[in-house]
């Protein structure tokens, strides 16, 4: 639907003309006639599919220019964070410039928000907390409210913002309008609209949109997570990332510890100033700064429509917040990549999600250490290739002095200062460093047989085995053990190093409550891992995941592998 099939006041229409929209998005399409038409409307749609203007275009046709001072609001808008909050009062300020708009929320001082509402203003728009100061201080006026606008109530749900929510909506006229939208619909959400909306109309566009995201998931051991983590940024050399930690300390360290890796990132949580929080933010969508490390209530609202990848560095505790974290890439027509990162204890935990969320999440490999370096060439070629010529000319003298003096080896040596010394390697079954993954094929392959095979062929320790049918074997030794192998000692067996595993079956379901055994793999071919535990089937909180991770890096190492000397 075009824009220009709705009867809009002139300023409104002429506002989105100028910024170029001619097409509705499919939830404007169809929230905005029957919003114009006074219905309240419960809409459910995914971050980034267009809903402030969903809801922004009924209330600039609706309200008129007022310009009397200390008038009340004619419209709330209640929103989960203080950045979509000012996202949304952006948006409205040029969708209807003949309003007053004013954001109110929390990080900041009371004094020039409260110098706005006592001036006079038309649309409020809130966090919940810091409306409801202003409200018990009687600055804020909620009695000419005619239309309300709850965005993202699940979130706010989530973040424990139900009464708040209640209160404020109780303060308004029970003639408003009321307009909800959420990318899922919790019991609450179902209850607020009974009780707070009139013959409310069920708007659902979820359904009928395709994902357009990829969804992978990599297995890496807490204690080498940001290693891996380092490697897919510089494999997939997207132009910009966000990663999605669980606290805001892990959120600082994992910061900090990408920049140490030669990646431009910065934090974003709640423990910062507004003011901090907002030059992040520029400078994240400027370019300066590539890879944003976000706790899951600072990213609510993050006005950013060119997100490349998105990576769950540790997984979800609550399917709504995959969904909304996964949901910041994808957008705006565009593809998209979401990584989920997990343990080796973890798996039932991500198929748990997988059916949850009603997704499929493909297992792979984390990229080669030749990838990696392959990677990182291609990106500074690329860089080199922009570099203007007058930089290039400032150095030229001295690039023909090293090259005259030290020929390729000093070539070589100052892309090994730039890009980085030889990798580390990394196992492919666990991801744990300084091991080395090797596939023996052939026939009658067992964990006995291989185990046997690699010791006599002068192998050290042997870690993780896993075995695919009785074909192959992928087995991991230490880097210094590869070279001291004797081949004439694997008989009729293949060895070679092993570039991919294949995928991973499925854990078998539980035999019943009590956990009485596991069924074992059916039909020819069975895919086993040995020498881990795995995890005990239901989710755990993301407190029980912190307190595992603790000792994770002190004890993953010994618990997760069959080690032989």
């Amino acid at each position: 639907m075009e824009f220009s099939a709705f009867t809009l006041r002139p300023e409104v229409a002429s506002a989105i003309q100028a910024k170029g929209f001619s097409t509705a998005t499919p939830i404007q399409a169809a929230a905005i006639p029957l919003a114009l038409e006074g219905k309240d409307l419960l809409g459910q749609a995914r971050t980034g599919t267009g809903k402030t203007l969903a809801f922004g275009v009924p209330i600039g046709n609706k309200l008129d220019a007022n310009r009397e001072r200390g008038r009340a609001p004619r419209a709330l808008i209640l929103t989960p964070t203080r950045e979509l909050a000012l996202q949304v009062a952006r948006e409205l300020e040029w969708l209807a410039p003949h309003l007053t708009i004013t954001p109110i929320y929390g990080g900041t001082g009371y004094g020039k928000q409260a110098e706005a509402l006592k001036r006079g203003t038309d649309v409020v728009v809130a966090t919940p907390g810091r409306a409801i100061d202003y409200m018990e201080q009687r600055i804020l006026n909620l009695s000419q409210i005619a239309i309300a606008v709850l965005d993202e109530a699940d979130e706010m749900l989530s973040m424990g913002f139900e009464e708040a929510v209640e209160q404020l909506l109780e303060a308004t006229p029970s003639s408003r309008q009321t307009l909800l939208f959420s990318a899922t619909l919790p019991a609450w959400a179902r209850r607020l609209s009974e009780r707070f909306q009139k013959g409310s109309i069920l708007i659902n566009v979820i359904k009928d949109e395709a994902i357009s995201y990829e969804e992978v998931a990599i297995q890496a051991p807490v204690h080498n997570r940001l290693s891996m983590l380092s490697d897919l940024l510089f494999a997939y050399a997207p132009e910009r990332t966000i990663v999605f930690t669980s606290t805001k300390a892990e959120c600082n360290d994992l910061a900090l510890g990408l920049e140490s890796r030669a990646h431009s990132a910065a934090p974003i949580h709640g423990d910062m100033g507004q003011i901090d929080r907002e030059r992040v933010m520029e400078r994240f969508r400027s370019g300066n700064v590539t890879i944003l490390v976000a706790t899951d209530v600072a990213a609510r609202g993050l006005d950013i429509p060119e997100v490349d990848l998105v990576v769950h560095y540790r997984l979800p505790d609550q399917n709504e917040s995959y969904l909304h974290r996964s949901g910041r890439t994808g957008r705006a027509g565009r593809s998209g990549k979401v990584v989920i990162l997990y343990g080796p204890r973890e798996k039932r935990e991500l198929e748990t999600l997988e059916r949850e969320v009603k997704r499929h999440f493909k297992r792979i490999n984390g990229p080669t250490p030749e990838e990696v370096m392959e990677a990182k060439w291609a990106v500074l070629a690329r860089r080199i290739s922009k570099q203007p010529e007058a930089d290039k000319r400032l150095w030229r003298e001295q690039a023909e002095r090293l090259i005259a003096e030290g020929g390729v080896d000093a070539v070589a040596g100052m892309l090994a200062l730039i890009l980085g010394g030889a990798p580390t390697p990394k196992s492919l079954i666990t991801g744990e460093e300084n091991w080395v993954t090797l596939k023996l094929s052939g026939s009658r392959i067992s964990v006995n047989r291989v185990v046997a095979v690699m010791k006599g062929a002068g192998a050290g320790e042997i870690g993780r085995i896993r075995l695919d049918g009785d074909v192959a074997g992928y087995v991991d030794i230490r880097p210094e053990d590869v070279s001291k192998l004797d081949h004439s000692m694997l008989r009729d067996l293949r060895l070679i190093r092993a570039t991919e595993l294949p995928a991973e079956s499925r854990l078998p379901q539980r035999q019943d409550r009590q956990g009485q055994g596991f069924g074992r793999g059916q039909g020819k071919r069975q895919d086993r891992s040995y020498g881990s535990r795995e995890g005990q089937g239901q989710r755990r909180s993301q407190a029980e995941r912190r307190s595992e991770g603790q000792t994770e890096d002190r004890r993953e190492g010994e618990r997760k592998r069959i080690v032989y000397r």
